[in-house]
């Protein structure tokens, strides 16, 4: 294609070529800067990981417009964080700063998983934290309640004890007037100490009192107690695998940390050396 004289001559100018010099690197220079803008992808996987959400929320799939919205929302959030982050404003937040320190010891367990335990490290585990798996103390008990607000209310326990029927003497009350298999521990912590300690030690199938508890004055009768015993081996099975494994992720998560504490040099205001674990 042949160019007019007059287009010819425009293009000879030095005015023009310093122009279309200037476009071209503009060109250029807006190409370089896209390509080094940060990128932000939504993978396949996070794409599903909104839908299934949408899903158990809304009880249905969403509609090309929601999914439009939820992208959107998405896109902003990651933007909005990306952002927060240059500016350095998660530096000063205790509250960010607890929850990405959680995020990386979750992440370390998965980079170590812990291993199942054998049969041998179950029995050693069960042998070495008996304690942990004890049977509480239990008793089967009745009881007869007199409130302290009424007047003579220990003078009326002492009295029913002497009756054929004593449990038909009481009055009404808030907890249960008969009880099976109850833990003692529990119980200490409804009546308070004084009692459960007479529901440890009363002969059983006999009325005794009156026995003095926070809320007034009560007779008692044990029908039956067990003793606290070990339980065994294979009850606690599971139990004692959660465990071991727990103890193992606690572990490995402080050889993570003394890993990380040798990469970095720790500095504390006022302090010669900082405080170890």
């Amino acid at each position: 294609m042949t160019l007019p004289p007059v287009a010819r001559a425009i293009l000879r100018e030095p005015l023009t070529q310093f122009l279309l010099i200037g476009l071209v690197l503009f060109a250029v220079a807006s190409v370089a800067r896209d390509l080094r803008r940060p990128v932000v992808r939504i993978d396949e996987a996070e794409l599903h990981q909104l839908v299934a959400y949408w899903e158990a929320q809304a009880q249905r799939p969403p509609t090309a417009d929601e999914l439009q919205a939820m992208l959107r929302e998405r896109i902003d959030e990651e933007l909005l964080a990306r952002e927060a982050v240059r500016l350095g404003l998660d530096r000063e937040d205790l509250i960010i700063r607890r929850r990405l320190a959680q995020k990386m010891a979750f992440a370390s367990e998965d980079l170590e998983p812990v291993p199942e335990p054998s049969e041998a490290d179950l029995r050693a585990w069960y042998a070495t934290h008996a304690v942990d798996h004890v049977a509480p103390a239990t008793a089967t008990f009745r009881h007869v309640f007199f409130s302290s607000d009424a007047e003579g209310a220990e003078v009326r326990a002492r009295a029913a004890l002497s009756l054929p029927r004593p449990a038909e003497a009481g009055q009404p009350f808030v907890l249960p007037l008969s009880y099976s298999g109850a833990a003692v521990r529990d119980i200490e912590r409804d009546y308070g100490p004084a009692f459960s300690r007479q529901v440890e030690t009363a002969p059983e199938g006999r009325w005794i009192g009156p026995v003095k508890s926070a809320y007034g004055w009560h007779i008692l009768r044990v029908e039956r107690r067990v003793l606290a015993a070990a339980m065994p081996f294979e009850s606690v099975r599971s139990d004692l695998a959660d465990a071991w494994k727990a103890d193992r992720r606690i572990q490995a998560n402080q050889v993570f940390i003394q890993k990380l504490r040798a990469r970095y040099r720790v500095e504390v205001a006022g302090m010669a050396k900082p405080p170890a674990t």
